[in-house]
C-alpha cells in the first residue's frame, strides 16, 4: 500500500514535471530596444493636419464675407437655415426628397437636382448628409462642406479633387 502511494506521488511529481517542461516563456526584449515609429505614416498624418487646417481657413474667409450668420457642426460642417417650419425633423431613419444646387467656393456652379435619400446608405457624401439631418421637412439651407467630408482627395465626374462645395438645398414637406 505504500508502495503505491509513494508511485502515485512519483507520479504526479514527474506528470507536473512534464506538463511545466512544454511552457515557453514570452520573449523578452533588450532594454535598448525601442518601437519606432513610422516616419511615412507621422508625415502623412500631418500633412492632412495642415490641408484641413487650410481648408477651414478658407471656408472661415469666406463666410466672413457673408452679410449672414452660419453655424458649424463639430465635425466642420457649415448651415444656415434659410427657411424654417415648425413640421418633422429629419431622423436618422427617414427617407427624404430634396432638391439642390452643389457650388464651389469660388461660385462655380457644379451640378444640381433631386434627390431621395434614405439616411446611413453611404449615397451621399458624409457632410451633406450631416447637414440635412439638421434641418426639418419643408425647410431650405445653405450647407459649406469642406472637401474631406464631400468627395475628398479623388473627387468624382462632376466634383474637381479638393474641393469645398457650398449646398442650396430644399427639403421636401
Amino acid at each position: 500500500m505504500r508502495k503505491t502511494v509513494l508511485y502515485s506521488l512519483l507520479l504526479v511529481f514527474l506528470f507536473g514535471l512534464g506538463s511545466n517542461a512544454c511552457k515557453k516563456n514570452a520573449a523578452q526584449f533588450p532594454s535598448n530596444k525601442t518601437v519606432d515609429n513610422d516616419s511615412t505614416e507621422q508625415s502623412l498624418i500631418e500633412m492632412n493636419k495642415a490641408l484641413t487646417i487650410r481648408e477651414d481657413s478658407l471656408i472661415q474667409n469666406y463666410i466672413n464675407k457673408q452679410s449672414v450668420v452660419f453655424r458649424k457642426t463639430p465635425s466642420g460642417v457649415w448651415y444656415r437655415i434659410q427657411k424654417t417650419t415648425k413640421l418633422d425633423s429629419i431622423k436618422n431613419d427617414s427617407i427624404i426628397s430634396f432638391s439642390y444646387i452643389a457650388y464651389s467656393l469660388e461660385g462655380v456652379k457644379l451640378k444640381e437636382g433631386i434627390k431621395t435619400n434614405k439616411f446611413n446608405k453611404k449615397e451621399l457624401p458624409t457632410g451633406l448628409e450631416e447637414g440635412l439631418k439638421l434641418m426639418r421637412k419643408g425647410e431650405s439651407a445653405r450647407i459649406i462642406i469642406p472637401w474631406y467630408l464631400a468627395y475628398g482627395m479623388q473627387g468624382n465626374e462632376e466634383i474637381p479633387p479638393y474641393t469645398s462645395i457650398i449646398y442650396d438645398v430644399s427639403c421636401d414637406k
